[in-house]
């Protein structure tokens, strides 16, 4: 049976340029994400970064990062998005943003060791304004990581209709 090691999560995850960046210790993500699989989710070729695609273009994201010793159950029911994709992770640092201060205190997750990962990320609240208004809903995203051999990428869920224009 699957256990959580480590989870982490802030409800004021700051975005720019529609994005959450996880990324390792070099704090970088310089690639250019190919949204049109899954609408959600894309990996650097060289690895050591990901990025998550939010409805929003500017804004605070609610995030919550966990630590998994082996695939943990799936459970999209509630999340109009949910895909997967493995990397490959060069140090033990996995950090997905800042806080509206500037921070990243509580946005990083401590891997046992550097390797390759399977990362599933589940979204919702995608599709529900931009910029957002008080009293709208608070775009989320769940984000699940476990070592794992190198496999093809999985869409688990895409009902969004944000995920479903990127991916044409």
């Amino acid at each position: 049976m699957a256990q959580l090691i480590q989870r982490s999560s802030n409800p004021q995850v700051s975005i720019d340029a529609s994005t959450i960046d996880l990324v390792d210790e070099s704090l970088v993500a310089e690639f250019e994400p190919d949204w049109t699989a899954n609408g959600l989710l894309d990996a650097a070729s060289a690895g050591g970064a990901a990025r998550i695609l939010c409805g929003q273009e500017i804004g605070q994201v609610d995030v919550t990062a966990e630590l998994w010793d082996c695939p943990p159950p799936l459970e999209a029911d509630d999340w109009q998005d949910a895909a997967e994709l493995s990397v490959h992770w060069p140090s033990t640092l996995m950090d997905f943003g800042t806080t509206t201060a500037g921070e990243s205190e509580d946005t990083a997750l401590t891997l046992p060791s550097p390797g390759d990962y399977r990362i599933r990320v589940h979204g919702r609240h995608r599709d529900d304004g931009d910029p957002r208004d008080d009293g709208d809903p608070v775009e989320e995203y769940l984000i699940q990581v476990w070592p794992a051999q190198p496999t093809e990428p999985a869409l688990h869920k895409s009902t969004s209709n944000h995920s479903m224009l990127w991916m044409g």
